[in-house]
């Protein structure tokens, strides 16, 4: 089962992946059944035809996918990529993003306005961790009368 992918499926029938597997065992079962017990079968699956008799197997093509598939255009149409391997592995890839059509709709922020909104955000950060910390540190020392430093008393102490 190469070619039926039961991932794509379950996600667009919302169903689990295990349940469109078993679906599809089950029907490649049944197929081979029908052949074994001498029945004849026609499959259309739109851009062809399968049809099985006296346990012959008959393809036929539709002749729009003829067509379609022995125009010279098609060729171009199905390639990830016109630029020849060895060029991909010399180009980067920000340079290669930056000339796409993507690349020149997203445009790169500026980079000292970015630097200034992470440092106030650490500088943010840093303060109130100093505040949080100092309170903790100050609830956690204090223990009976003794205060913060050694022989005073605590804020709250009688």
């Amino acid at each position: 089962m190469i070619y039926c992918n039961p991932v794509p499926i379950a996600a667009a029938c919302l169903l689990g992946k295990e349940v469109v597997t078993d679906a599809l065992n089950t029907i490649f079962l049944a197929i081979t059944d029908l052949i074994k017990y001498n029945r004849d079968l026609r499959l259309d699956f739109g851009f062809a035809r399968i049809t099985i008799v006296n346990r012959g197997l008959k393809v036929t093509f539709s002749n729009d996918y003829k067509s379609t598939c022995q125009d010279k255009t098609i060729e171009h149409q199905m390639k990830r990529a016109i630029t020849p391997v060895s060029q991909t592995w010399k180009s980067s890839y920000t340079k290669t993003f930056a000339q796409s059509t993507l690349g020149n709709l997203l445009s790169k922020p500026n980079h000292e306005v970015v630097r200034t909104l992470n440092d106030k955000t650490l500088a943010l950060k840093m303060m109130s961790l100093d505040l949080s910390s100092s309170g903790k540190f100050f609830a956690a020392t204090t223990s009976g009368n003794r205060g913060f430093f050694p022989g005073t008393k605590t804020p709250f102490s009688p």
